[in-house]
């Protein structure tokens, strides 16, 4: 029985060092290292921001004093300057009339003499194409309905402001 342990004692020894040499030589035929790699990647990138041109032309302050119920202010909104530069982007943009508290007083827009709708008192978007020159007119009718005034007097004071927001149009 002794010489049975003494003998699987040596096999066993010899078996496991077979299968080291033979795991690596394959590892070392194969290709492949067991070890951590490390790439570095430089990406430089040489990019111009594109300058935008959206250029707002406005006629002067309006002022209301109560005793017409409607006034007339009008706008441009253009995709070029006064050097002829036209915006190397295409743009969308809407308009916001800012603010409405008084309930006398609405509002109603027009480009080329057609209503354009506003939902709380904003437009929906509008495009303005990069190729070519475009100038998009508007003319906002301001109009105070003395009936609707909750105030002791016809005298409101309440200014109110035109935003064109503009944004680049990711295609």
């Amino acid at each position: 029985m002794k010489t049975v342990k003494k003998v699987w004692k040596n096999k066993r020894k010899e078996i496991t060092l077979i299968l080291v040499n033979v795991m690596v030589l394959t590892l070392f035929f194969s290709g492949h290292s067991i070890a951590k790699g490390f790439h570095c990647i430089d990406i430089r990138v040489n990019a111009n921001i594109a300058g935008p041109i959206l250029i707002v032309e406005h006629t002067s302050t309006v002022e209301m004093d109560g005793k017409k119920e409607t006034e007339y202010y009008n706008f441009k909104v253009k995709n070029y300057n006064e050097k002829g530069e036209i915006t190397p982007i295409d743009l969308t943009y809407y308009i916001e009339i800012l603010p409405q508290t008084e309930e006398a007083i609405f509002f109603k827009l027009y480009k080329n003499n057609q209503e354009i709708p506003l939902e709380n008192n904003k437009t929906t978007n509008r495009e303005l194409q990069k190729e070519n020159k475009q100038e998009d007119e508007y003319q906002l009718e301001i109009i105070y309905d003395k009936t609707k005034n909750r105030s002791m007097s016809d005298y409101i004071v309440q200014e109110i402001s035109i935003k064109v927001h503009a944004e680049q149009i990711k295609r």
